[in-house]
């Protein structure tokens, strides 16, 4: 009887061993996607470096960016990429044409203020910043072809549930639409909507443009998605694993920035071989329509001081 205990608490201690082993990494992009490759990387790196085996759920598999933020509470799953940075400070600084790119992310994160809003993060949620994954500007589609910001004048757009999509898309003059991702497709299929607003990987991954007419690539807002893991199990890590953790997220951002721009190219030839037309119109007119939003949501936000060095970094 007592070697069967034994061997059943050899079999527990095991089976513990191999869970904490385990890196679940929940991720919104699709197979294919760059971004999904970019997870790959960061498998392979940790998994040639390390006993950790790194187990990738694409495509919301696991759930809202909410819903796995509360898995990592509950240590069932260790990392998260998603546009939900889980602090209202950082997931800001998405505000139309404020940001010019990653670069100009990761200099507002290490200023001061930026650190502070690191450390309310960790404290709050329980998670920290390990760094960025890449996305391509947000676009808009609709069901005409977009020749300027005139053509979005009374069109339904589905916004995403935050007020920074919602007013952005009200200035541009369109009737924006707030709306849970997952409903999108059959939304624009049915006529519900006339039109969206996401990265060129996201609206051919997800077929948007089977059910659109026009793509226009305004850049509106350049948003990366952030990269979080459980305070937790970073805090379980050695320092020389938390090291290839790290090195491990630079290495998936690298990979991304290295074929996201073919792979932009791609989608955008093959969805005007499906018959979209794909437009560049001026983009000033778009960035003197949101000036207010950035303003006005910006200073909110931030308060007027912090809000005019952020405004400085984005130029950069």
């Amino acid at each position: 009887m007592k070697m069967k205990a034994l061997a059943l608490s050899a079999v527990l201690l095991a089976t513990a061993s191999a869970q904490a082993d385990e890196i679940r990494y929940a991720l919104w992009a699709q197979p294919g996607e760059a971004q999904y490759e970019g997870a790959q990387e960061f498998k392979r790196v940790v998994e040639e470096n390390s006993d950790h085996t790194v187990t990738i759920f694409p495509g919301d598999q696991l759930g809202t960016p909410r819903e796995v933020y509360a898995q990592m509470a509950l240590g069932s799953t260790q990392m998260l990429a998603s546009g939900d940075p889980g602090l209202k400070e950082i997931e800001y600084l998405a505000l139309p044409y404020l940001m010019n790119g990653i670069d100009n992310y990761k200099k507002v994160l290490d200023t001061d203020f930026g650190k502070e809003w690191n450390e309310r993060l960790t404290a709050e949620r329980q998670v920290r910043m390990l760094g960025f994954m890449p996305r391509s500007p947000r676009q808009i589609s609709a069901n005409v072809v977009i020749n300027s910001m005139d053509d979005l004048s009374g069109l339904k757009l589905r916004a995403p549930e935050r007020d920074y999509y919602v007013e952005s898309l009200r200035a541009l003059g369109a009737n924006p639409t707030p709306m849970a991702f997952a409903e999108v497709y059959t939304a624009l299929q049915t006529g519900i909507v006339d039109g969206q607003e996401n990265p060129v990987e996201t609206i051919y991954a997800q077929k948007f443009y089977e059910v659109q007419k026009g793509v226009a690539m305004v850049d509106y807002i350049n948003k990366p998605a952030y990269v979080v893991i459980s305070d937790q199990f970073w805090q379980g890590l050695s320092e020389e694993d938390q090291a290839l953790l790290q090195k491990a997220n630079d290495a998936s951002t690298a990979k991304v920035d290295e074929l996201m721009p073919d792979q932009t190219k791609k989608y955008i030839a093959e969805m005007e071989a499906a018959g979209v037309t794909v437009t560049h119109p001026d983009k000033t007119p778009f960035m003197e329509a949101t000036q207010s939003v950035r303003d006005d949501l910006g200073k909110g936000v931030w308060g007027e001081d912090v809000y005019k060095q952020i405004v400085e970094i984005g130029k950069e």
